[in-house]
């Protein structure tokens, strides 16, 4: 088994508490008006040097809804919304990106992605979606439910691995 990693355990352990424990549910749309750090300052672009903002309008060029913090560290954070999804994203004082975090539904995925779940994991269906994008790599962490359980699976580099298992 390959070594993931921390944040995507991260993300895929917010993404089982969000959903996990609910019994009835709506589909999910992330409100990013609500995304605030401990120590974050306001919510306009603060003192953003022109390789970030070059970085960031190059990897992100429909997004809209833009909020920046800056930690106390001075690590640059956005959040954004763009064609029905939410990211959570950072950069390095370089324009480098740090991580990407990004919230969606079914439609969202990739058809090859889609079309492997689907396949493997027939009669499922698909309650949300989190992409992990750190260090050139991408993981789906994806909640299935059917009539009695939600079934939390990663995808990485082509591979399914069922993480949890919960029971409604």
């Amino acid at each position: 088994m390959k070594k993931i990693p921390v944040v995507f355990s991260l993300a895929f352990l917010m993404l089982s508490s969000a959903g996990g424990h609910s019994q009835t549910y709506n589909k999910f749309k992330a409100d990013i008006s609500k995304f605030k750090e401990p120590g974050s300052e306001g919510t306009k672009a603060p003192d953003l040097n022109s390789k970030v903002m070059k970085a960031f309008n190059k990897l992100f060029s429909d997004a809209k809804n833009i909020i920046w913090t800056n930690d106390k560290k001075n690590n640059h954070s956005v959040y954004f919304e763009r064609s029905g999804k939410a990211t959570r994203a950072a950069f390095t004082e370089n324009g480098d990106l740090k991580y990407a975090v990004t919230t969606y539904t079914e439609e969202g995925l990739p058809k090859d992605i889609l079309f492997q779940v689907k396949k493997t994991y027939f009669g499922k269906s698909i309650f949300g979606v989190t992409e992990v994008q750190v260090m050139d790599k991408t993981a789906y962490l994806i909640v299935l439910e059917d009539k009695t359980s939600w079934l939390h699976i990663k995808v990485l580099d082509g591979d399914i691995t069922e993480e949890e298992v919960w029971l409604k």
